[in-house]
Protein backbone atom coordinates (compact mmCIF):
# COMPACT_ATOMS: atom_id res chain seq x y z
CA UNK A 1 0.00 0.00 0.00
CA UNK A 2 1.23 3.48 -0.86
CA UNK A 3 2.04 5.66 2.18
CA UNK A 4 -0.47 8.32 3.13
CA UNK A 5 0.05 11.62 1.36
CA UNK A 6 0.01 15.00 3.15
CA UNK A 7 0.26 18.59 1.99
CA UNK A 8 2.81 21.03 3.41
CA UNK A 9 3.74 24.52 2.31
CA UNK A 10 6.81 24.45 4.54
CA UNK A 11 10.31 24.39 3.04
CA UNK A 12 12.44 21.34 3.64
CA UNK A 13 15.34 22.05 6.02
CA UNK A 14 18.29 19.76 6.69
CA UNK A 15 16.55 16.71 5.28
CA UNK A 16 13.32 17.30 7.20
CA UNK A 17 9.91 18.80 6.47
CA UNK A 18 7.03 19.79 8.77
CA UNK A 19 3.35 18.87 8.66
CA UNK A 20 1.10 21.40 10.42
CA UNK A 21 -2.46 22.73 10.75
CA UNK A 22 -5.35 20.64 9.35
CA UNK A 23 -2.95 18.09 7.90
CA UNK A 24 -1.44 17.55 11.33
CA UNK A 25 -4.90 17.05 12.83
CA UNK A 26 -5.68 14.40 10.23
CA UNK A 27 -2.34 12.69 10.82
CA UNK A 28 -2.67 12.70 14.64
CA UNK A 29 -6.37 12.41 15.40
CA UNK A 30 -7.87 10.66 12.38
CA UNK A 31 -5.14 8.28 11.23
CA UNK A 32 -3.45 8.10 14.64
CA UNK A 33 -0.05 7.92 12.98
CA UNK A 34 3.06 7.40 15.07
CA UNK A 35 6.81 7.97 14.72
CA UNK A 36 8.32 5.59 12.22
CA UNK A 37 5.27 5.47 9.96
CA UNK A 38 6.05 6.07 6.27
CA UNK A 39 4.43 9.13 4.65
CA UNK A 40 4.59 11.23 1.51
CA UNK A 41 4.56 15.01 1.67
CA UNK A 42 3.84 17.23 -1.36
CA UNK A 43 3.85 21.00 -1.80
CA UNK A 44 1.53 21.39 -4.81
CA UNK A 45 4.34 22.94 -6.83
CA UNK A 46 6.05 19.89 -8.25
CA UNK A 47 7.81 18.40 -5.21
CA UNK A 48 7.12 15.15 -3.40
CA UNK A 49 9.04 14.00 -0.32
CA UNK A 50 9.01 10.39 0.88
CA UNK A 51 10.14 9.54 4.36
CA UNK A 52 9.17 8.53 7.88
CA UNK A 53 7.64 10.46 10.74
CA UNK A 54 10.36 11.39 13.20
CA UNK A 55 8.32 13.22 15.84
CA UNK A 56 4.67 14.22 16.35
CA UNK A 57 3.77 17.15 18.57
CA UNK A 58 0.71 19.32 19.19
CA UNK A 59 1.83 22.00 16.72
CA UNK A 60 3.72 20.01 14.10
CA UNK A 61 4.99 16.65 12.93
CA UNK A 62 8.50 16.35 11.57
CA UNK A 63 9.23 13.97 8.70
CA UNK A 64 12.73 12.77 7.94
CA UNK A 65 13.09 12.85 4.16
CA UNK A 66 14.45 9.72 2.50
CA UNK A 67 13.65 10.59 -1.12
CA UNK A 68 12.72 13.72 -3.03
CA UNK A 69 10.99 13.84 -6.42
CA UNK A 70 10.86 17.05 -8.45
CA UNK A 71 8.58 17.27 -11.47
CA UNK A 72 8.63 20.13 -13.96
CA UNK A 73 5.39 22.00 -14.48
CA UNK A 74 3.50 20.33 -17.34
CA UNK A 75 2.26 22.38 -20.28
CA UNK A 76 -1.22 23.87 -20.00
CA UNK A 77 -3.49 21.68 -22.14
CA UNK A 78 -6.97 22.01 -20.69
CA UNK A 79 -8.51 25.26 -19.52
CA UNK A 80 -12.13 25.22 -18.41
CA UNK A 81 -14.13 28.43 -18.07
CA UNK A 82 -17.48 27.60 -16.44
CA UNK A 83 -20.11 29.95 -15.16
CA UNK A 84 -19.72 30.94 -11.53
CA UNK A 85 -22.24 28.94 -9.47
CA UNK A 86 -23.61 29.15 -5.96
CA UNK A 87 -21.32 27.92 -3.19
CA UNK A 88 -22.27 24.24 -2.91
CA UNK A 89 -22.38 23.31 -6.63
CA UNK A 90 -19.34 25.51 -7.30
CA UNK A 91 -17.30 23.71 -4.66
CA UNK A 92 -18.38 20.36 -6.08
CA UNK A 93 -17.37 21.46 -9.56
CA UNK A 94 -13.97 22.73 -8.40
CA UNK A 95 -13.36 19.54 -6.43
CA UNK A 96 -14.11 17.21 -9.32
CA UNK A 97 -12.43 19.27 -12.05
CA UNK A 98 -9.22 19.42 -10.05
CA UNK A 99 -9.41 15.69 -9.34
CA UNK A 100 -9.66 15.21 -13.11
CA UNK A 101 -6.43 17.13 -13.57
CA UNK A 102 -7.67 20.29 -15.29
CA UNK A 103 -4.75 22.69 -15.71
CA UNK A 104 -6.63 25.94 -15.20
CA UNK A 105 -10.12 26.98 -14.10
CA UNK A 106 -11.42 30.45 -14.98
CA UNK A 107 -14.93 31.04 -13.54
CA UNK A 108 -16.92 33.47 -15.68
CA UNK A 109 -19.71 35.87 -14.75
CA UNK A 110 -22.46 35.86 -17.41
CA UNK A 111 -25.63 37.95 -17.63
CA UNK A 112 -27.61 35.06 -16.17
CA UNK A 113 -25.09 34.15 -13.48
CA UNK A 114 -26.91 34.37 -10.14
CA UNK A 115 -24.05 33.51 -7.77
CA UNK A 116 -21.89 35.99 -5.86
CA UNK A 117 -18.16 35.74 -5.18
CA UNK A 118 -16.21 36.36 -1.99
CA UNK A 119 -12.53 36.13 -1.09
CA UNK A 120 -13.23 33.23 1.27
CA UNK A 121 -14.49 31.21 -1.70
CA UNK A 122 -11.13 31.58 -3.41
CA UNK A 123 -9.30 30.13 -0.40
CA UNK A 124 -11.68 27.18 -0.29
CA UNK A 125 -11.22 26.50 -4.01
CA UNK A 126 -7.44 26.54 -3.67
CA UNK A 127 -7.66 24.14 -0.75
CA UNK A 128 -9.82 21.79 -2.81
CA UNK A 129 -7.26 21.92 -5.63
CA UNK A 130 -4.50 20.90 -3.23
CA UNK A 131 -6.62 18.15 -1.67
CA UNK A 132 -7.16 16.69 -5.13
CA UNK A 133 -3.46 15.86 -5.38
CA UNK A 134 -4.01 13.19 -2.76
CA UNK A 135 -6.38 11.49 -5.19
CA UNK A 136 -4.97 11.96 -8.69
CA UNK A 137 -1.24 11.55 -7.86
CA UNK A 138 -0.30 14.77 -9.67
CA UNK A 139 2.35 17.01 -8.16
CA UNK A 140 1.08 20.33 -9.54
CA UNK A 141 -2.22 21.73 -8.31
CA UNK A 142 -4.74 23.08 -10.79
CA UNK A 143 -4.54 26.85 -11.03
CA UNK A 144 -7.79 28.59 -10.17
CA UNK A 145 -8.47 32.21 -11.10
CA UNK A 146 -10.93 34.67 -9.54
CA UNK A 147 -14.16 35.11 -11.55
CA UNK A 148 -13.80 37.20 -14.69
CA UNK A 149 -16.03 38.85 -17.29
CA UNK A 150 -16.77 37.56 -20.77
CA UNK A 151 -14.51 40.21 -22.23
CA UNK A 152 -11.65 39.12 -19.97
CA UNK A 153 -11.90 35.43 -20.86
CA UNK A 154 -12.04 36.30 -24.55
CA UNK A 155 -8.87 38.37 -24.15
CA UNK A 156 -7.17 35.47 -22.40
CA UNK A 157 -8.07 33.19 -25.30
CA UNK A 158 -6.13 35.15 -27.95
CA UNK A 159 -3.18 32.73 -28.12
CA UNK A 160 -5.20 29.53 -27.76
CA UNK A 161 -5.87 27.67 -30.99
CA UNK A 162 -8.68 25.38 -29.88
CA UNK A 163 -11.54 27.43 -28.43
CA UNK A 164 -14.74 25.54 -27.65
CA UNK A 165 -18.14 26.90 -26.70
CA UNK A 166 -20.38 24.24 -25.16
CA UNK A 167 -23.68 25.10 -26.78
CA UNK A 168 -26.96 23.23 -26.99
CA UNK A 169 -27.43 24.97 -30.34
CA UNK A 170 -24.01 23.87 -31.57
CA UNK A 171 -23.15 20.96 -33.81
CA UNK A 172 -21.32 17.71 -33.33
CA UNK A 173 -17.62 18.27 -33.92
CA UNK A 174 -14.61 16.03 -34.48
CA UNK A 175 -11.57 17.44 -32.74
CA UNK A 176 -8.23 16.06 -33.89
CA UNK A 177 -5.84 18.45 -32.18
CA UNK A 178 -4.22 17.58 -28.87
CA UNK A 179 -4.56 21.02 -27.34
CA UNK A 180 -4.27 23.31 -25.65
CA UNK A 181 -8.03 23.69 -25.30
CA UNK A 182 -10.16 26.41 -23.75
CA UNK A 183 -13.74 25.35 -23.12
CA UNK A 184 -16.53 27.73 -22.12
CA UNK A 185 -19.48 26.38 -20.11
CA UNK A 186 -22.43 28.76 -19.90
CA UNK A 187 -24.70 29.60 -16.96
CA UNK A 188 -27.99 28.05 -15.86
CA UNK A 189 -30.51 29.37 -18.36
CA UNK A 190 -27.95 29.37 -21.20
CA UNK A 191 -26.07 32.19 -22.91
CA UNK A 192 -27.91 35.26 -24.11
CA UNK A 193 -27.90 35.65 -27.92
CA UNK A 194 -25.46 38.54 -27.52
CA UNK A 195 -23.06 36.45 -25.43
CA UNK A 196 -23.18 33.58 -27.90
CA UNK A 197 -22.36 35.95 -30.74
CA UNK A 198 -19.46 37.49 -28.77
CA UNK A 199 -17.80 34.10 -28.41
CA UNK A 200 -18.46 32.93 -31.96
CA UNK A 201 -17.15 36.17 -33.45
CA UNK A 202 -14.02 35.74 -31.29
CA UNK A 203 -13.19 32.36 -32.82
CA UNK A 204 -14.98 29.95 -30.46
CA UNK A 205 -16.55 26.88 -32.08
CA UNK A 206 -20.06 26.07 -30.75
CA UNK A 207 -20.14 22.36 -29.95
CA UNK A 208 -23.01 20.21 -28.68
CA UNK A 209 -21.65 17.19 -26.77
CA UNK A 210 -25.01 15.90 -25.58
CA UNK A 211 -28.57 16.25 -26.84
CA UNK A 212 -29.82 16.59 -23.26
CA UNK A 213 -29.69 19.85 -21.37
CA UNK A 214 -27.20 19.40 -18.53
CA UNK A 215 -26.35 21.26 -15.36
CA UNK A 216 -23.26 23.47 -15.61
CA UNK A 217 -21.16 21.14 -13.50
CA UNK A 218 -22.29 18.03 -15.43
CA UNK A 219 -21.46 19.68 -18.74
CA UNK A 220 -18.05 20.72 -17.42
CA UNK A 221 -17.24 17.17 -16.24
CA UNK A 222 -18.35 15.71 -19.57
CA UNK A 223 -16.29 18.14 -21.61
CA UNK A 224 -13.16 17.61 -19.54
CA UNK A 225 -13.49 13.83 -19.81
CA UNK A 226 -13.52 14.15 -23.60
CA UNK A 227 -10.61 16.60 -23.68
CA UNK A 228 -8.51 14.51 -21.29
CA UNK A 229 -8.93 11.57 -23.63
CA UNK A 230 -7.88 13.67 -26.62
CA UNK A 231 -4.75 14.97 -24.87
CA UNK A 232 -3.49 11.56 -23.71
Amino acid sequence: MRPRRFYSDKRSVSGHIEIVSDELFHLRKVLRSKPGDPVEVFNGNGKLFSGKIETIGKSKAIVKIEKEIVKEKPPVNIIIAPSLLKKKPMSLMIEKLTEMGVDEIHPVIFSRTEAEFSGSSMKKWEKLAVESLKVNDNLWASRIYPPCTIEEIINRSENIKNKILLDIEGKRAYIKDKGPFLCIVGPPGDFTPEEREMFISSGFTPVNINESVMKVETAAFSAVSILKYLTR
